[in-house]
Parts: structure tokens; sequence; C-alpha cells
């Protein structure tokens, strides 16, 4: 299976996409753009299946809008991924990396629009979805942030970054303490100890009254 990819600035990180049925070979984290959390490395957690190759025009003309992306062609690069969606309507690949672009030039309506696309045509694709919500909440839309990390965890229930962005909508944006906790505990359980995280954990730990969990013994 061939991997669509887009270096995005916004993110400092490199999201691998699959190009086939939305369904992702393991994926580079994906963090939040503006929170305060930024600085967190979430583990990948996109899952991989088997998919019908990729047309060789199809992958050509991807790599060319890599390219433009990589050199900083925002205008090209935009141009060659809209070309590759409209004429593969069947990859979600190229409406994610529009999506990014987007964030990236602070575009959120349109990056809002082409995350729904990609969503559209691969509901289970946990980049869109994660990205999606990211969306969602700057642009003000907190329930519909949720619902999306949601459906996002019910598809993908091993993508650790939905849980690390819902745990921060729910500490920052909806005033749920408890709710983050869990979702930054389940984080932790999924992507490992991150310093960061573990000192927010502590935090909201004594701000709901939750036990300190017992330290883990080593094994002898």
């Amino acid at each position: 299976m061939i991997r669509w990819s887009i270096p995005s600035a916004s993110l400092a990180l490199t999201v691998l996409l699959a190009a086939c049925q939305g369904v992702h070979p393991a994926a580079a984290p994906v963090v939040p753009h503006d929170a305060a959390h930024e600085t967190v490395a979430p583990s990948a957690g996109a899952v991989s299946a088997a998919a019908a190759p990729v047309p060789d025009q199809a992958a050509q003309a991807y790599a060319d809008a890599l390219e433009a992306a990589r050199a900083g062609h925002t205008a090209e690069a935009v141009s060659k991924f809209k070309a590759l969606s409209a004429a593969y309507p069947q990859y979600a690949g190229p409406e994610v990396n529009l999506g990014l672009i987007e964030v990236g030039a602070g575009r959120l309506a349109d990056a809002e629009a082409a995350f729904k696309t990609a969503l559209e045509r691969s509901p289970d694709d946990a980049v869109a979805g994660n990205e999606l919500g990211i969306v969602e909440r700057r642009l003000g839309k907190f329930t519909e942030a949720e619902a999306v990390y949601e459906r996002t965890i019910a598809a993908q229930p091993s993508y650790a970054p939905a849980y690390l962005n819902l745990g921060i909508l729910y500490d920052l944006y909806l005033a749920e303490p408890q709710k983050a906790l869990e979702q930054f505990e389940k984080y932790v359980q999924l992507a490992g100890d991150n310093k960061q995280v573990t000192g927010w954990l502590a935090e909201l730990r004594k701000r709901v009254g939750a036990p300190v969990p017992s330290p883990k013994k080593e094994a002898s």
C-alpha cells in the first residue's frame, strides 16, 4: 500500500496517510495546533490493512503534490491535491492533506470542509477525525469536536492522539476535569508515560480528588 504523506508545518510532524479506502498504516502522531499541550508527541495508533494498489499515474501525481508542498509552493500543492481528489474520489488522502495545508494557512473553514470530505470517503480515518476535532474546537464548535473525537475513538480505539485531544477539550474548553482525567489516563495507557501528560494528570487528580495510583513494581 502506498503511503500518501505531507510534512505539515502546523503540526511539526509528518502525517502518513494511506491512499486506499482510508485505512492507514501506522501513522506519525498528530498533536494540538494551538493548545498549551502542543509540545507532546503522542504515539502512532492507526491500523494497517491490505488494499488494492494505487495506480501508477495517481502515485506519481501524489508525489508531485507532496514535492510542491515540501518546497513551500502551497498554491501549487493545493491545486494538485484538488485535482487528485477530483480524479480519485475513492481516496481520502488528498483531502486530508488539503485540510492540513488549510490549517497551516489559517483557513479553518476550508480545512473543516476538507476533513469532512475525507471522512465521507473513509469514515474510520483516525487522522482525519482527529484533525477535524481540532479544527472544530478552534472554531468554537465544542460539541461537534467532542462528537468527532468520540467517533474517531470508536472507529480506531488504539489511536492515542484522539484521547489526548479529547482530554484537552474537556479540560480547557468544557470544564469537565473528571472526563479529562479519564482521557489522559487512556492516552498514557496507549502511548506510554510522558512527562508533560504525567504533570497534567497529577494536577487533575488533585483537582477532582482522585487517588494517586500506586507506582508500578519492576519485574524481578
